[in-house]
């Protein structure tokens, strides 16, 4: 199959590649390959990938390779967000791979194109679903990263790559989708609004230094939280709510210490002035992660997501 995705990128004049960058030694160009694509939030996407799959029946393999495949796009959406921030970065976060010297732009394009290939061909083998929404989810990180990012509107795309994700391992594992999961993916990209607001708070800061507009700039720190705060508690008050009424038990548990890790973003996200305010999303993404795996897990139990 013809590999498709980034190569026919035509990308902005402002972060096209000087031809004079020095190289850089091995070591520091490792561990710039190793920051470059983002590594917690892609691994974090394909264990949700592979822990959908396991929930809608596949088999280990299957399960595996479409979280092989979302590693490999998420590591593409990674490296192309350094890249094209790489002017911005170099004023508000010299410690970043680019701006530090770790690896090269260039190469960073090159990290981009090669994984996003890698991932969709990993995922047409795994059937024209998981292609093509995968492929979908590709186009969607991109369009974030070279369209809405630094606009008040970036969370929007964000937001419904995030609702991409049980249909996308869905789909892979199945081939079809239950009408049930139709409020899925309405609920996971409200989840995903969360998960962008609370982006786009851990960076305020660096966002004020290098003039880069957000959610979170256009309404400032307050509001920002506010409006995390009540999206976060409406998704919990849904997924506890409907895992009790269809299949309350153990799983319980599970909903619960999502929903402590989230809060403890919050919580972070309040101490904004310490370095572990930082964690904020990061909190939110691993809860919201243990939250919807024991959600999903419940309602398929329940039955309510068979057909």
């Amino acid at each position: 199959m013809r590999a498709t995705g980034l190569s026919h990128i035509s990308w902005p004049a402002s972060t096209r590649l000087s031809t004079s960058e020095p190289p850089q030694p091995h070591g520091p160009r490792l561990a710039g390959l190793l920051r470059v694509v983002h590594p917690f939030p892609s691994v974090l996407n394909a264990a949700a990938s592979i822990a959908v799959a396991l929930i809608a029946g596949a088999a280990p393999g299957v399960a595996l390779r479409l979280g092989l495949a979302m590693l490999c796009l998420q590591f593409a959406i990674g490296s192309a967000n350094d890249y094209v921030d790489a002017p911005s970065d170099a004023v508000a976060k010299p410690g970043k791979p680019i701006p530090a010297g770790l690896l090269q732009r260039r190469a960073a394009r090159a990290v981009s194109v090669l994984m996003a290939s890698a991932g969709l061909v990993v995922a047409a083998g795994v059937g024209p679903a998981a292609f093509g929404v995968g492929l979908c989810g590709l186009g969607l990180g991109l369009v974030y990263d070279l369209r809405l990012k630094g606009t008040p509107f970036s969370w929007a795309a964000f937001a419904l790559g995030v609702g991409l994700l049980p249909l996308y391992a869905w789909l892979g594992a199945r081939g079809s989708v239950p009408a049930g999961l139709a409020g899925v993916v309405a609920l996971a990209i409200v989840a995903g609004s969360v998960l962008a607001i609370a982006n786009a708070y851990s960076d305020l800061e660096a966002d004020g230094l290098s003039g880069t507009e957000s959610v979170a700039t256009f309404l400032g720190p307050t509001a920002t939280l506010m409006m995390d705060a009540c999206l976060l508690a409406t998704v919990e008050a849904l997924v506890l709510a409907t895992t009790v009424a269809a299949a309350p038990g153990p799983v319980l548990a599970v909903e619960a210490a999502g929903c402590c890790l989230t809060w403890l973003g919050v919580g972070l996200a309040v101490a904004r002035r310490s370095k572990a305010g930082a964690l904020m999303w990061e909190m939110h993404a691993l809860g919201i992660l243990v939250l919807g795996a024991g959600w999903l897990a419940a309602l398929s139990s329940a039955g309510l997501l068979d057909g």
